[in-house]
């Protein structure tokens, strides 16, 4: 009886505590700088320093982001989006300002 009861609040733990996790199969297409890190969430761009820290929502349109790519000094940040029916590259300051779009794919 013990055993079982033992058993059963492991299980109950370790439960409650696989609940309050990320999906980490959201996280995709991960670069690195040298002091941060870009990916994808959920289709949007994300940055956080390599030592650690909140990261912080660089883009939000509606579309599909992908593969981001910092520049070689890092201040910037190329990835392919598709906002209107095609994928395009674009380009934002990894600082997170206006991005640019610098190719026009057609369907």
């Amino acid at each position: 009886m013990l055993k079982t009861l033992l058993t059963f609040l492991t299980l109950s733990g370790t439960l409650s505590v696989c609940k309050a996790q990320v999906n980490a199969a959201l996280f995709r297409y991960p670069d690195v700088s040298a002091t941060q890190i870009v990916f994808t969430y959920a289709n949007d761009l994300w940055i956080v320093p390599k030592t650690g820290g909140q990261a912080i929502h660089l883009s939000s349109p509606s579309g599909v982001e992908a593969f981001p790519k910092f520049s070689p000094d890092g201040a910037t940040i190329a990835y392919t989006a598709d906002y209107d029916g095609s994928n395009s590259i674009y380009s934002i300051p990894s600082t997170g300002a206006h991005l640019v779009r610098l190719t026009r794919m057609g369907s």
